[in-house]
């Protein structure tokens, strides 16, 4: 974010909002936007976070998507109240009483709160304090520094969305639980788009039916990759360079072959088994032709705890991890509608995940998410391709447009007043060129910070790729053939889970 936080005044430098912890200083003697604080004195005593139900108000001043909803999350119980004064508007409340408040004078901003900051400990990341359980303390202190930052603030990319289930292959129409035809119907009806994660190991044998369901309904089901041989934490051991690109090589190899055999497309995005991945995977897999991986931020931490980068996860619409793009993901269970609600606040893709057994009811829970999801406003649902290709962050300059790249390659509509672009490179990224790819073909390299002047024949929509990972790398990887007992394992695994359906 663009703030820099400074203790007390300091001299000859221009402050653009206020903090205040202090109880006998006057807010309104403040010229500039000011958000007023509970201090938190004593942390090893600190009340223990108890469920609440939160409701906001129906007003411009509560961010997007809070605005009008009812919420339930976990608070550190509140010592007191805010008493309304008379130029103050309630944003949020609980049933004892206002706890967020703003009141405007002029153009300046004034915000109360009777929360303070959550203590984070040394062990602790982003993700922990802001996420479906808990996140208002924390997202007093957002907001606050949106509205002071506004003009110069990354907007995110449109609301995206998809499903994912693990395991199912194509070998028939039906996979436990899972019948494709029932679930594009309602995908059809509801509006939504459900991505199967299928294992390379069952890429053996494809059903002629069954693929070309897939094949004529990809608006609404699509495959993407689940590991290699579905073995424990088999993107996450200690592999040497040549054994994680051998794996990898296998990985495509199986999926391109099904590819050509069923004449289906296969989305380059990495699942690993259980979300267990190193990050050393996660470079591979960059070199070995993949868009993403869509891994949780609790998995992310729980196989990589010695890396600096855990600290900010969850906060970002994508994490880069050695300049590549793994998407979140959350569970089918647990407070779903708020996670959902952080997502949508954080620009990030809307990932639900489950397996066949979710579905044994049916399909009224993806309905019912769905139908929620949707309710944000318009929503992108598509295939996981789709979605990595919207990782960015952007912003207006008058009639230049910056572009943040969040991801290896993206596709971007430029506003219509746009003349010129000029892309951002992350500070996960080492400095690289990109290429961008317009909608008359033409091929353009542009260098990170420069201007680049566009055109009326290159159209609106552009596509932005990095120009040092455009190909798979070609160095071939040392992988050992599939063990027998695990491919006996994967076909009793299949035959249980079918067995669930019948």
């Amino acid at each position: 974010m663009p703030v820099k936080f400074l203790y007390s005044e300091q001299d000859g430098i221009e402050i653009e909002g206020a903090i205040i912890m202090d109880k006998g200083v006057n807010i309104y003697e403040i010229s500039i936007p000011s958000l007023c604080l509970l201090l938190a004195t004593d942390l090893e005593n600190e009340s223990e976070q108890k469920k609440t139900e939160v409701e906001f108000a129906d007003d411009a001043d509560v961010p997007f998507p809070f605005r009008g909803r009812r919420v339930s999350t976990k608070l550190t119980q509140v010592g007191s109240f805010l008493t309304v004064r008379n130029n103050e508007k309630i944003l949020a409340s609980t049933e004892q009483g206002a706890i967020w408040l703003v009141s405007e004078i002029g153009v300046t901003k004034y915000f109360r709160s009777a929360l303070s900051l959550p203590h984070i400990s040394t062990e602790q990341n982003f993700n922990d304090v802001f996420n479906g359980d808990c996140f208002l303390e924390m997202l007093v202190l957002l907001h606050f520094i949106s509205v002071i930052s506004l003009n110069i603030k990354y907007q995110p990319a449109p609301l995206r969305a998809s499903f994912i289930i693990d395991d199912p292959n194509l070998h028939w129409p039906k996979y436990g639980f899972v019948d494709y035809r029932e679930i594009v119907a309602r995908a059809k009806k509801q509006n939504y788009h459900v991505s199967f994660a299928t294992i390379p190991l069952d890429a053996w044998f494809t059903h002629t039916v069954t693929a070309e369901l897939f094949r004529t309904n990809s608006r609404w089901i699509s495959l993407l990759i689940h590991g290699n041989n579905h073995a424990k934490n088999e993107l996450a051991l200690n592999y040497s360079d040549a054994m994680r690109k051998g794996l990898l090589q296998q990985v495509i190899q199986r999926i391109k072959r099904m590819e050509q055999k069923a004449n289906i497309s296969v989305c380059r995005v990495m699942v690993p088994p259980h979300g267990a991945c190193s990050d050393e995977m996660l470079a591979e897999l960059s070199n070995s032709g993949f868009e993403s991986a869509c891994i949780s931020a609790g998995s992310l931490r729980f196989h990589n705890q010695d890396k600096l980068w855990v600290k900010t996860l969850g906060f970002f619409p994508a994490e880069m991890i050695h300049g590549f793009p793994v998407l979140p993901r959350w569970g089918l269970t647990g407070n779903v509608k708020s996670t959902l609600l952080i997502a949508a606040y954080l620009g990030q893709p809307m990932i639900l995940r489950g397996h066949h057994q979710d579905l044994k009811d049916g399909g009224d829970m993806f309905d019912e998410y769905a139908n929620f999801i949707n309710g944000l406003g318009d929503v992108f649902w598509s295939n996981m391709t789709d979605l990595s290709r919207l990782n960015y962050l952007w912003r207006e300059e008058g009639t230049i447009c910056r572009i943040k790249v969040l991801g290896n390659k993206i596709l971007f509509q430029l506003p219509i007043e746009a003349i010129a672009v000029i892309i951002e490179t992350p500070f996960t990224i080492d400095v690289v060129n990109w290429n961008v790819v317009t909608t008359n073909g033409y091929v353009y390299k542009i260098i990170p910070g420069e201007l680049f002047l566009l055109c009326d024949e290159m159209g609106h929509l552009i596509l932005i790729e990095r120009n040092d990972v455009c190909q798979p790398i070609s160095q071939k990887g040392v992988f050992k053939p599939t063990p027998k007992k695990l491919i006996f394992r994967r076909l009793l695994t299949e035959t249980r889970d079918r067995l669930y359906w019948s």
